[in-house]
This record gives structure tokens, sequence and C-alpha cells, in this order.
């Protein structure tokens, strides 16, 4: 047996013996709680037989002071001798309830009770019709001697029941003392074996208590120690971390870097070919040629110019297109130059989108501003573009609006030029459904609205 498992062993024999001894002390308990109540109910019942023992001797005391004060008012015939003869009657009724209450409390003497109710009336009876035969034929020893016998009689026979019902009361008072008194005897063993029992379990549980804080203290040590190590491998760990992560962000700023450049340069080269063919279209001599060069280097300007604004946000090639779109139209007005006729307002929410899709809202929203700026001329006054961005509640697309109050577009020539064709083909890429009408169809300036709509139907359509 190794050293380990000893301990163990005797830890869990040190547990299994409180638990005895908890056990033990529970049933002692127990046992004297109930002897606790035993003693109680004995005394209880000693109390009550002594109590019903002594209203019996009472009553005996009533009825033979009554007797006497009946025998001293045949003798005398005195006025005063009644009246103490219905005091003691009084007395005599009061001690009859108390013992009738008493023996009805405790169930016991019902017959005996009633024997003597019984008696005790007729002997009232018997004194009255005494009392009246007094009053009239005065003073009459034979009928005298007549009621003593005969009360006499009823006294030997009251007293006898009465002495009965004292005896049995006794007899009970001597049995419940005797066994309230051996209670008081094992309650007293009981309350010793707990106390003893209590001492032993508090020793026990004051020993295994001080042999665990020892384990205990010698596990925190160990603790200590492990934690120690521990923290020291986390401090190492996390430093390697830190250089990580370090040189992790210098990559990616690096590669930001890269791919913003990039980005510039796309849309510096976009620029040179833009300007490359502005240079051509100016040597073609077909009126024709020229504005299709002009529609083209028109997109490829308006694709350089989405290109080199934009600015990645995070690490998922995701675009805010609310910033973009501002950077792109501040590019706008800036090629407008002197130009105070046309006014662009941007009217943006915070929304998100990857790069390709934020360059080809870009680019549709500059087709559809060059066009309003293109076609100004053909009406008077100034001319004033707005562009509405609308998201939902996740910052995605939902609707892209750009209205002008220009002359309007042409029916019959708006869905031929190449830069409606670009507009369309972006729009399917987009899944967005793209719809060009008039702000007002009535009036001398009917203006041109141009809405990508994203939502779900749109899509779906």
């Amino acid at each position: 047996m190794t050293g380990g498992s000893f301990w163990r062993m005797r830890e869990e024999l040190s547990s299994s013996a409180l638990l005895v001894g908890f056990g033990l002390l529970l049933l002692v308990a127990a046992l004297s709680t109930y002897l606790s109540w035993d003693t109680s109910y004995r005394s209880s019942l000693a109390r009550q037989a002594n109590e019903i023992r002594i209203a019996s001797l009472e009553l005996l005391n009533a009825v033979q002071s009554e007797e006497l004060a009946a025998k001293d008012f045949l003798v005398t015939g005195d006025d005063a001798a009644l009246a103490a003869h219905g005091r003691a009657e009084e007395s005599l009724r009061g001690k009859l309830a108390n013992l009738t209450q008493l023996a009805s409390k405790v169930g016991r003497h019902a017959d005996m009770m009633k024997a003597i109710a019984a008696q005790i009336a007729v002997r009232a009876s018997r004194f009255t019709e005494a009392v009246e035969a007094r009053r009239v034929d005065g003073l009459d020893v034979v009928f005298n001697q007549q009621f003593r016998d005969v009360s006499e009689a009823s006294l030997d026979e009251v007293g006898g029941l009465l002495r009965q019902v004292a005896n049995i009361e006794m007899a009970s008072l001597v049995e419940s003392r005797s066994d309230s008194e051996i209670g008081r005897r094992w309650l007293a063993v009981g309350s010793t074996t707990s106390f003893l029992l209590s001492a032993f379990l508090c020793v026990g549980a004051l020993l295994l208590l001080r042999r665990r804080v020892n384990l205990l203290k010698a596990s925190e040590r160990v603790l200590s120690a492990f934690n120690a190590q521990l923290e020291m491998s986390v401090h190492q760990r996390t430093a390697e971390l830190e250089t990580a992560k370090a040189d992790i962000q210098r990559e990616k700023d690096r590669a930001e870097a890269l791919l913003a450049d990039l980005n510039h340069r796309v849309g510096n080269s976009l620029q040179i070919v833009s300007s490359l063919l502005g240079m051509h279209g100016a040597r073609i001599q077909s009126q024709e040629a020229r504005e299709v060069i002009e529609s083209v280097r028109g997109s490829v300007h308006a694709i350089a110019s989405a290109q080199r604004r934009v600015r990645l946000s995070g690490s998922n090639d995701l675009v805010e297109v609310n910033h973009f779109l501002d950077n792109l139209i501040h590019d706008l007005r800036s090629a407008l130059g002197d130009n105070d006729k046309v006014t662009i307002t941007l009217k943006a929410q915070e929304m998100v989108a990857p790069s390709h899709d934020a360059v080809s809202v870009g680019v549709i929203i500059t087709e559809a501003i060059n066009n309003a700026v293109k076609y100004a001329g053909r009406g008077d006054g100034p001319v004033s573009i707005r562009v509405t961005l609308e998201a939902d509640r996740n910052k995605k697309p939902l609707r892209v609006i750009v209205e002008d109050d220009g002359a309007g577009f042409d029916e019959a020539g708006s869905q031929a030029g190449l830069g409606s064709q670009i507009t369309e083909a972006l729009s399917v890429s987009l899944r967005a459904k793209l719809s060009r009408t008039h702000v007002l169809p009535d009036g001398p300036r009917r203006g041109t609205r141009i809405e990508l709509d994203f939502s779900q139907d749109a899509a779906a359509a």
C-alpha cells in the first residue's frame, strides 16, 4: 500500500466515524426528545389525577358540611342555621361542578359522577321537604331521626363513591409519578450520552479539520509554485503573441498600402487611357466617331475616378460607401471647374459594400451625373443634382437615387448610348433593379431620376 493510499483510507475512515457518530447523536437526541415528551406527559397525568383526587375529597368535605348544617337547622329551626346550610349547599354545587369537569376532561368516572350527582340532588330535595315539615309541625323527634338515618345512609353512599374515585386517582398518581421518575432517569442518561457524543464529535471534527487545513496548505504551496511557473509561461507566450501580432499588423498595413497603391495606379492608368482616347478623338474628322470616342472616354474616366477613391475598411474587402461617394463627388465637383450652373449634393446613410460593388455604384452615379451635366445646356437656369443613398438596419445598400431638375432625357435615345448600356450591365452585376424616370413628367424641366433598388423584391425580379 502506498503512502497516498494509506492517508486516503485514513481520511475516509475518519469521515465515516464522524458520520456514524453524528447519526448516533441524532438517534440519542431523538430518544431524549421522546423521553422528555413522555416525562412531561406522565407529569401531566399525575397532575390531573392529583387534581381529581383533591376535588373528590373537597366534595366529600362539602357533603359532610352540608349534612351538619342540615341537622343543625332541624334541631334549632333557626334562620341563621338555614342560611349556613344554603352556603354549604352552594359550595357543594361548586365542588360538584369542578369534579365533574375534571372527570369529563380525563374521560373517567362518568357512571360514578352520575350516581353522586343523583344522590346529591335527592338529598337537596329531601332537605327541602324537611324544611317545610319543620316550619309546619315544629320540632318532631321521630321525623328528625328518620331524616338522619336516611341522610346518613345517603352520605355513606356518596362518601364511598368519592373515596373510590380518590383511591383510583391516587393509584393513577402513584403510577404516573413512577413512570415519570423512570423517564427522568433515562432522560438524564440520554442527555449525558448526547453530551459525550457531542464532545467526541467536536474533537474528531476539530482533528479532521486541522488535518485537512494542513493538506490544503500543502496543496496551496504546490499550487502557488505551479501558478508561478504558469504565469511565467503565459508571460513568455504573451510576449511571443504580441510580437507575432505586431508582425501580422505590419504585414497587413503593408498589404493594405500596396492594395491602395494598386487601386490608385489602376485609376491613374485608366485616366491615362481616358486622356489618350481624348487625344485620338480630337484627330478624328467624323462627328459620329468623335462622339463614340468621347462616350468611351467618359466611361473610362468614370471608372478611373471610382477606382482611385476606393478605400478598404477592415480585412473583409469592404468599402464605406458613403465616404467613398463623398470623395468621388468631390472629384466631380472639381472637374466642373468654374461651372457654377451645376450643384451636386449628397445625402447618404452609413453603409458598407464589397469594393467591386462600390466601384460599380460609383460608375453608375458618375454616368448619371455626367449625363445631367452634359444635357444641362438644353434648359435655362441652373441644374441641381441630388444623390441619395438609403441603407437597411445592417448597413447594406437598400436604394440609390440620382435625380436632377434639368431638361430631362430623350426617351428615343436613352437606351442606345454606350453609357446607358454600361449602366444596365453594372446594375445586373449588382443584382439591383435599374429604373430611369422623369422627376416632373409634365413640366418644362422634366428632370431625370435614376434609381437602383437593392431590395429583395427587386433582386428577385
